[in-house]
């Protein structure tokens, strides 16, 4: 399989800007703000938003849960949750995109059984078809509509391509 470049590098840097921006807007980004991510896809983006806040001094969480298997999208995987203390607190959750729905509208019913203070979504990549409940905060920086598999940023073709700097397809030869 090989990849095109759909977004290049030099967008996934303006986008990753605009996420810092929109962070910072936000007024979240104070000492009790507490960030999860989501393994595996949005530890690269994780880290570049970490990067570029500086030397955040927040508590980090990860979790893991999917619902994807290969290329098809399907029920719900809890794969690993940490013990997290977000009563009255700000969560920020960040991934590298938001897809279905499906995963960040379970995490989002799961989170606020801590009763946090908020929770907002951040996400380099969405879909248009993307369906999520009105009461989901979510920012993004791209907004595709195709039915493109994406591989790069993050996000993987079978635990391939998940560093490449840029967004490509999948191209099935």
């Amino acid at each position: 399989m090989g990849y095109t470049v759909k977004y290049p590098a030099a967008r996934i840097s303006e986008a990753m800007d605009k996420t810092v921006s929109r962070l910072q807007e936000q007024g979240v980004l104070s000492r009790d703000t507490v960030f999860i991510v989501l393994m595996n896809g949005g530890t690269w983006f994780a880290s570049h938003v970490f990067d570029r806040l500086g030397e955040p001094q927040n508590e980090v969480y990860y979790v893991k849960l999917h619902s994807y298997d290969g290329m098809s999208s399907g029920d719900i995987h809890w794969d690993y949750l940490p013990e997290m203390n977000l009563t009255g607190r700000d969560v920020v959750v960040l991934d590298d995109i938001c897809d279905t729905g499906k995963t960040d509208t379970a995490l989002y019913h799961y989170l606020h059984s801590f009763r946090p203070h908020s929770v907002c979504f951040f996400t380099l990549l969405k879909r248009t078809t993307t369906s999520l409940p009105e009461e989901i905060t979510l920012h993004t920086c791209i907004t595709d509509n195709s039915a493109d598999f994406f591989v790069g940023c993050g996000l993987d073709d079978n635990g391939q391509g998940r560093l490449l700097p840029y967004i490509g397809v999948v191209n099935a030869h």
